[in-house]
């Protein structure tokens, strides 16, 4: 082990100058991001001449030029990796079921129209379905009431379903469960 005099003999600095040496050393060096104002001062300034240079060149850019960027650009053109716009239906398949017997009811209906079951009156407002090419989700948004007495409704659910997903936005009913199955084309009714 090396003592102190050992290390005098060595390095003949002592400790004060040694101190006196680092703090001289560390003034006489510039230190970047001393200070945030200092720091954004010396990035802007040296920014700020070619930040100027380019304004004028699009000034003059612009009044040279009677071109509008809008005739540059023309029509959008297709994206082949785009998704896709999903298909609005005219029907629905929804399915029920009635929790007190255990049976299950599938209904297919037109948009629009009112649908009876048990003491629940369904009306699914829109429906549409992913393209062929992804994977099959359709999403309905429905409308759910149920009869009280004196012929008063009470509304029970108003909102998006699911079908890959029934619980996201599910029916809170004792007697009934209510989900979306599947939205599709429902062939027209000919007279």
């Amino acid at each position: 082990m090396i003592s102190n005099d050992q290390l005098k003999e060595k390095f003949p600095m002592t400790d004060c100058r040694l101190l006196m040496f680092f703090f001289f050393l560390a003034q006489s060096l510039p230190l970047y991001g001393q200070n945030f104002d200092d720091l954004l001062d010396e990035l802007l300034g040296s920014d700020a001449d070619q930040m100027e240079s380019q304004l004028e060149d699009m000034k003059t850019n612009e009044e040279t030029s009677s071109i509008s960027s809008t005739d540059l650009i023309g029509p959008p053109e297709e994206d082949e990796f785009a998704p896709e716009k999903n298909v609005i239906t005219n029907g629905v398949t929804l399915q029920g079921l009635d929790k007190q017997t255990g049976r299950v009811f599938i209904i297919d209906a037109p948009i629009g129209q009112t649908i009876e079951f048990g003491t629940l009156k369904i009306v699914v407002k829109h429906c549409e379905k992913a393209p062929i090419d992804d994977r099959q989700e359709s999403m309905g948004f429905i409308v759910i009431s149920e009869g009280k007495p004196m012929g008063l409704r009470q509304k029970l659910f108003s909102g998006w379903m699911f079908a890959s997903s029934p619980a996201l936005s599910a029916l809170d009913h004792p007697t009934y469960d209510v989900w979306i199955k599947k939205c599709k084309e429902l062939k027209a009714i000919s007279p």
